[in-house]
């Protein structure tokens, strides 16, 4: 073999090499969504100052992981039905730094704990005073919302009615039509005014939407015992508020509603005890199979979703308040 020969070789190997190599770590604008480990809710709760049962079984929260993907790797997700992609776009706010963006999800998670744990005590016959208010946390980019609001909005009514939580704005949203208006009464640097905001279209979504992710922040809070989360605790976003709320009301109530079940779920969790949809539902559902449970329980208005999602076999209840769940593990339990 001559020089040029072996050189040549040489180059084409390396060149093979780097391009392999570049297909492994080079990342591209898609993340990856897969099913996360269920975390239990008991174990992150701390109350003091009232007396609390014994759980038997556990309840969890179903959670999903997220990652940036290079191209090989990328098209072995599209080739798994248990995971998925999305732009990047999708799933993080352009311009915002992303440590930024998970402590802002932390806080979301702070938030809905408490108002969850206040719902889930009041369920349970203790007197809580809870008020919130409807806070806009972020606006997707080149959605129906952009340049009409802002994240710290706080939006108290929609057409002229109060609003009682996030979760009603959602339903008030999706049951609408795409390039419907609404009239927002925002309340924006101290001072009241009036919006109009149309609903339309956003990429892997089905639906009309406006674009914002919206919270319920906490105004005033009231309880006649202290409960907290523990410390270390780094679960982001809002979709732990139902387990959240389910887990305060079996430990303060006389009730062993879990009895010896495994039962895992999500959803939102309104001050008014109304449950919301979350995302990441079809590898949740993945995860809750893996994870051995007993029962499902998701937003009624993601039952189908959930439910075409599931593994054969997985028992899926979808509830639409705080109420009705506890009524699907009361009827459950011997």
């Amino acid at each position: 073999m001559s020089r040029r020969s072996w050189l040549r070789g040489v180059f084409y190997l390396v060149s093979t090499a780097l391009i392999i190599l570049a297909g492994f770590t080079v990342p591209l604008p898609y993340v990856e969504t897969q099913p996360g480990t269920p975390t239990e809710i008991a174990p992150l709760i701390e109350i003091d100052g009232v007396e609390v049962t014994e759980l038997h079984g556990s309840a969890s929260l179903l959670t999903i992981r997220q990652r940036d993907q290079a191209v090989l790797p990328a098209l072995l997700v599209l080739l798994d039905g248990d995971r998925s992609l999305n732009h990047i776009q999708e799933v993080f706010p352009p311009d915002i730094d992303r440590d930024d963006y998970h402590a802002a999800q932390r806080e979301r998670f702070r938030q809905q704990f408490e108002v969850a744990a206040a719902v889930g005590a009041q369920a349970a016959g203790i007197e809580v005073e809870i008020s919130t208010a409807v806070v806009v946390m972020n606006v997707l980019r080149d959605s129906p919302a952009d340049g009409v609001l802002r994240p710290g909005d706080v939006i108290s009514a929609v057409d002229g009615d109060p609003l009682d939580d996030a979760n009603q704005l959602q339903a008030i949203t999706q049951s609408g039509s795409v390039g419907d208006e609404l009239t927002l009464t925002v309340v924006r640097d101290g001072e009241e005014q009036e919006i109009t905001a149309t609903l339309g279209e956003i990429a892997g979504e089905d639906g009309p939407r406006l674009g914002i992710a919206i919270d319920d922040g906490v105004e005033r809070l009231e309880l006649p015992f202290d409960v907290a989360l523990r410390d270390g605790t780094r679960i982001g976003g809002p979709s732990a508020g139902l387990m959240v709320a389910l887990t305060v009301y079996d430990l303060l109530s006389e009730e062993d509603l879990l009895d010896g079940r495994v039962v895992v779920g999500t959803g939102t969790m309104g001050s008014n005890g109304t449950v919301g949809g979350v995302g990441g539902i079809p590898e949740k559902m993945v995860a809750a199979e893996a994870y051995g449970a007993d029962l499902v329980l998701v937003p009624e208005s993601q039952l189908d979703t959930a439910r075409g999602a599931a593994p054969e076999g997985l028992t899926i209840v979808g509830v639409a308040t705080l109420d009705e769940a506890i009524e699907v593990l009361r009827e459950g339990a011997t």
